[in-house]
């Protein structure tokens, strides 16, 4: 073997041996990274007290929420989504229970399973006012179906 022919070699043999220490650096680096995934906020602004008619729920399809009004009790704010499966629930003003689209449960007005599979209530979640004014909800924080916010 000449010197030529060492050195072509011994100069690969260093690429490689330097890809191989930058590749393990690399794994390194991302193993101390956390694998997280973040999930949207679960206390958010849904706007001012004004944007929400009396009278039957205002559906919020990206929040999947019902924010209802009255005009004696208030504001207060169901979950959208069915205990059994996590469908999208619609809610019905002609008999005022919400229906499930998909196995057929049946929530009463005030959540509260009246047949289907659905194995316990829709989630009321607590709402305040902001400093700004606005309606703050807070998925976070289960509250029982009376709990009313009046502004």
């Amino acid at each position: 073997m000449n010197r030529r022919a060492f050195l072509g070699w011994g100069a690969a043999g260093f690429v490689a041996l330097c890809s191989g220490v930058a590749v393990s650096l690399a794994a390194v680096v991302r193993y101390l990274v956390p694998s997280v995934f973040y999930e949207p906020p679960q206390s958010f602004k849904i706007g001012d007290p004004a944007d929400f008619p009396f009278g039957p729920p205002t559906f919020l399809p990206d929040e999947k929420i019902f924010v209802f009004r009255d005009r004696e009790k208030g504001f207060a704010v169901a979950s959208a989504v069915c205990t059994h499966l996590g469908c999208t629930v619609a809610y019905f003003q002609s008999d005022q229970r919400f229906h499930c689209p998909c196995h057929g449960s049946v929530f009463g007005p005030n959540g509260t399973v009246q047949h289907g599979p659905a194995p316990r209530a829709l989630n009321w979640f607590e709402i305040t006012q902001a400093r700004d004014g606005q309606l703050l909800v807070d998925k976070d924080k289960v509250v029982p179906p009376s709990y009313r916010l009046m502004v």
